[in-house]
């Protein structure tokens, strides 16, 4: 019975709409009205049904995630020095986020513009960690090799210093902290370019872009791994 009313409403709407509405009497467009009405309520259960069903049986992926990040980059016009503050907030736990950023000889695998990073040190000796990368700077690829010292406080703390490279001079550090339910992880870093870029006004908002799109990609991998990690 039920469906049989249907049929004959949807009938009528769609004989409705077929007719010429050149008369704009009341019952006429109470009618088409109505009939609208109707049309756009089976339109809207139907994408309600469909978009439960993609929640419910869609995977849902890490790098669909787009991380909080936040990156302030201060830069000198007289020197040319370079001040940048960063972090990203991953809902993930310490050991997990610890792994990735000292996960020296496999970053080149995530962080973008990084084509290459290895340990070159000795085992017993202060970490050092050689990579090799290249920015483009107006319009230019301009490589880089660097060589830093990382001096570790376990599942806290990466300080890291130049040792060698074609940059001026450069040191910083990683931190991680409990935020909220996860881990908010602190990039801080103090740079001396030297000649590799130019000074122009406004480039700090192109390096923000750049230190952005590392803590975003070392936020995704982080997550990634989460996922792979199998649970107690």
């Amino acid at each position: 019975m039920q469906k049989s009313r249907q049929s004959r409403t949807a009938a009528a709407c769609y004989a409705s709409s077929e007719r010429d509405w050149t008369e704009p009497s009341t019952s006429k467009m109470a009618s088409a009205q109505f009939c609208w009405l109707d049309r756009n309520m089976h339109r809207r259960k139907a994408l309600l049904i469909l978009f439960t069903l993609l929640t419910w049986f869609l995977p849902w992926q890490a790098d669909a995630l787009q991380l909080p990040v936040r990156a302030q980059v201060d830069r000198s016009m007289l020197s040319g020095n370079v001040d940048i503050l960063a972090f990203v907030d991953v809902p993930t736990d310490i050991p997990t986020a610890w792994a990735v950023i000292t996960d020296y000889n496999r970053l080149a695998q995530f962080v973008p513009d990084m084509e290459s990073s290895r340990v070159v040190s000795k085992p017993g000796e202060p970490v050092q960690v050689y990579q090799r990368g290249k920015k483009s700077w107006l319009l230019v690829d301009i490589p880089l090799e660097l060589v830093f010292r990382m001096d570790e406080t376990p599942s806290s703390r990466i300080r890291f210093s130049l040792v060698a490279g074609n940059i001026g001079d450069m040191y910083g550090e990683w931190r991680l902290s409990t935020f909220g339910r996860g881990v908010r992880i602190k990039y801080v870093a103090h740079m001396k370019p030297g000649l590799f870029s130019p000074r122009v006004p406004g480039d700090s908002f192109l390096i923000e872009s750049d230190i952005e799109n590392m803590m975003q990609a070392i936020g995704q991998e982080i997550l990634r791994r989460k996922q792979l990690t199998p649970r107690p």
